[in-house]
């Protein structure tokens, strides 16, 4: 093992450090940063370790990857171990770890707190930059390569950070890069002078290395400190996007201090959404109406894996919304909204939207969910709305729902947690005759305090026997715990199962009076459900419980015994907060009801092979095929050739000439007309070949000869042998002296293969005759 080769293992460990280190802002606590130092210090050993033994570069990465891999799994995973070795159950814990950490990273802003899961994926990403940095500095001697993935490890902090990270951070990785490229360019320099042996000068070649190491060196570090300037003053100049968080949120605005827009996602988590405590306002307004309804910002009927998904709906979409209920069935409001933040493409607005006035800004309704959509963010807008206020007896008698509004998604429930929503919602159901009431006892048996809990800590997830994660509705079941997502998907599932269509809806609850406006915050963001009436559409109902919750509207406080005139107690907060005396009498036995038995592997892996998974996987597989074509072919020509040969003669010749096929691709093109000799003098010179690979492309070509012109008997075995491993000791010699554009374009595209492809026809032809 050479010193030199310890200095750039070190350098490149180091650099892999500086470069990860600046993620210790995006996080409360840097316990992380044991962990990986040591994982870090782990793949620099194992890469010394594995270069002393093998020459072999794709053994000794193979080797860090393999064995770093086990060690975090150990680590972290070891529980699950079975005689020392990873088992299902191992996948299905770091798999537990991984959705933690993306339920941290979802749901907080920086700095957010630390975590196993959050520790392990940490943990995972600075090893695979480790590796990559190890492998392309110290195993590939490519330290200019290695640059790229400690740009990427940087930029994970740059990203993901509220403010400029300091000017440190990014000169200590440099740094280091930079002393990584001045000690391989002296190692591959220190080189040349041995190229040659076979010639020598009364020059003072010592003096002459000395200074043209000197002025490549010093060439070498200008241009790596323009680099690193340019990259300093280019970001100073040219515009670029603010700051922003891990990831946009439901609810969480720009910066702390409340001045940036609120971002709304397309994807809505049952497991860690709209639980934001940030008291940035929004959005002000002021409204014509006696009660204030929530602003809606949008809705959607996907759900999927645990998620809210806007872009999910399946079948045609109408070109125009359907028309609202006659006027006599709703009543008219304006609401005028000022300081708006939202974000474009959304408004919030109470539903459902009549008209809107917002001038130079372009702005269109959905469809199918009947939101608005805005060009651009605008501070200022007003919005007409319809107070729909139908009575219990007419919601009764509104009939089966059909409208071409309502689509297959609207009825669909996760197949894993079908079975228990059924039997959840046939228990809560039982006794009601009509949707309404179906709806009502659904959501009074939600908003019993005696039965669930509001509470924004959902705590650790549920595990079955097996240990794997349950669905997050079935683990809502059996927490009882939760905030309005959670509430309001199980209330969506229930009234599907009994034939309701239903949709989430995502927006802010009214907001608190200031003055002589009402102020919404970032905290004030909601999720409810909507439930379809024929006759009505889409209404609103609260199942969720806790002071942060909507109040129901009239329609769904009313008992389910109200006469045929309507009418009914007020809304108030003691009475929607419990439940009504029909659904008392009908769900006052607890709900014991066994979760379903998981599914097995083969189901699992039925449900995996769907026709979209399988063509997705022979796209792959044929892509794969074809980046590896050539190499493939290449191989098994040289292969059927070397089984073909019959004596040591013609295997001695296929060496030979893969020898020289291999050195056309890395650009050392063997000239006509020269004799053996002066084609070895060739290689030497133009390889950059040290004196022992000069030697043995000697004594290749010396058995070369005698294969040639000795007789057949006298060249055995043992040379033919011997002739192998040189080869393969100069091809590899001669490779490291090449740039990586040409080995990669040796491994991709070589002559062989591409000269077989391109005489095929020809060969075809000539079969043919």
């Amino acid at each position: 093992m050479t010193r030199r080769r310890w200095r750039i293992t070190l350098l490149a460990a180091l650099a892999t450090l500086g470069a990860i280190y600046p993620i210790t802002t995006l996080f409360a606590d840097n316990s992380w940063l044991g962990p990986t130092v040591m994982v870090i210090a782990l793949v620099a050993g194992l890469g010394l370790v594995g270069r002393g033994l093998t020459r072999s570069r794709g053994l000794v990465v193979a080797v860090q990857v393999l064995v770093t891999t086990y060690v975090i799994l150990a680590r972290w995973t070891g529980d699950s171990f079975t005689l020392l070795l990873p088992t299902p159950a191992t996948l299905e814990a770091a798999n537990s770890l991984g959705l933690q950490a993306l339920d941290t990273v979802n749901r907080y802003t920086v700095p957010a707190p630390l975590n196993d899961g959050v520790t392990f994926c940490l943990v995972i990403a600075v090893a695979i930059v480790a590796i990559a940095v190890d492998a392309m500095a110290a195993t590939w001697r490519s330290p200019a390569a290695a640059g790229l993935p400690l740009l990427t490890a940087y930029l994970i902090t740059t990203i993901n950070s509220n403010d400029a990270l300091g000017l440190r951070f990014f000169v200590v990785p440099v740094t280091l890069w930079l002393v990584m490229l001045h000690t391989t360019a002296r190692a591959q320099f220190g080189r040349w002078s041995t190229a040659n042996a076979a010639s020598h000068s009364e020059i003072d070649e010592a003096a002459h290395d000395r200074d043209a190491l000197r002025s490549f060196t010093a060439g070498a570090l200008k241009l790596g400190a323009v680099g690193v300037v340019v990259a300093l003053v280019v970001p100073a100049v040219v515009p670029h996007f603010p700051p922003r968080y891990l990831t946009e949120g439901l609810g969480r605005s720009g910066d702390s201090g409340g001045e940036g827009s609120v971002g709304f996602n397309d994807t809505l988590d049952l497991s860690r959404s709209l639980n934001n405590q940030d008291q940035s306002p929004v959005l002000t307004y002021t409204t014509t109406a006696f009660t204030r309804a929530p602003l809606r910002v949008l809705a959607t009927s996907y759900y999927s894996r645990g998620q809210w998904l806007v872009a999910g709906s399946t079948g045609a979409r109408p070109e125009n919304p359907p028309p609202l209920p006659p006027q006599e069935k709703r009543r008219d409001y304006v609401i005028t909204v000022s300081d708006n933040t939202l974000a474009a493409p959304r408004i919030a607005a109470p539903y459902p939207v009549v008209a809107v006035a917002m001038e130079g800004t372009p702005w269109t309704i959905d469809p199918v969910t009947r939101d608005v959509r805005v060009g651009r963010a605008v501070s200022s807008y007003r919005v007409t709305y319809a107070d729909l206020a139908p009575t219990p007896p007419q919601l009764r008698e509104a009939g089966a729902p059909e409208s071409p509004d309502i689509t297959e998604d609207d009825l669909s429930i996760p197949d894993r947690s079908r079975d228990l929503v059924q039997r959840w919602s046939d228990e809560v159901t039982r006794g009601q005759g009509n949707a309404l009431d179906k709806a009502i006892s659904i959501q009074d048996h939600l908003r019993d305090t005696s039965r669930y809990t509001y509470s924004l800590d959902l705590g650790e997830p549920k595990r079955d026997a097996q240990g794997r994660i349950l669905e997050p509705i079935q683990n809502f079941y059996e927490t009882r715990r939760g905030y309005c997502v959670q509430f309001a998907t199980a209330m969506i599932m229930m009234a599907r199962a009994q034939g309701i269509p239903a949709r989430m809806a995502i927006g802010f609850l009214p907001g608190q009076l200031s003055g002589e406006h009402y102020v919404v915050r970032a905290s004030d963001a909601h999720a409810w459900p909507e439930l379809y009436f024929q006759g009505y559409g889409w209404l609103r109902f609260e199942p969720t419980p806790g002071a942060r919750a909507g109040t129901p509207p009239p329609y769904a406080v009313l008992g389910s015994d109200s006469g045929p005139t309507g009418g009914g107690r007020g809304v108030t907060e003691s009475a929607s907060r419990g439940p009504s005396r029909a659904a008392t009498t009908t769900t006052a036995a607890p709900t014991a009801v066994a979760t379903p038995v998981q599914k097995g592997v083969l189901d699992r892996l039925g449900a995996f092979l769907t026709l979209r998974n399988l063509v997705l996987l022979v796209a792959v597989l044929v892509g794969l095929l074809a980046a590896f074509a050539m190499p493939i072919t290449a191989w098994l020509v040289r292969l059927r050739r070397r089984r073909a040969a019959v004596t040591q003669q013609d295997l001695i010749e296929a060496e030979w000439d893969e020898l020289t096929c291999h050195l056309g691709d890395l650009g050392i093109e063997a000239p006509e007309g020269v004799t053996l000799r002066q084609l070895r003098e060739r290689y030497v010179s133009d390889g950059h070949l040290d004196e022992d690979n000069a030697t043995a492309m000697r004594r290749v070509t010396s058995t070369l000869e005698k294969s040639r012109y000795d007789r057949p008997e006298r060249t055995t075995p043992e040379e033919a042998s011997q002739l192998h491993e040189d080869i393969r000791s100069i091809r590899r010699q001669v490779g490291r002296t090449r740039a990586w554009q040409a080995r990669a374009r040796s491994f991709f595209w070589p002559a062989t293969g591409v000269s077989f492809w391109r005489s095929l026809p020809q060969r075809l032809t000539s079969r043919r005759r």
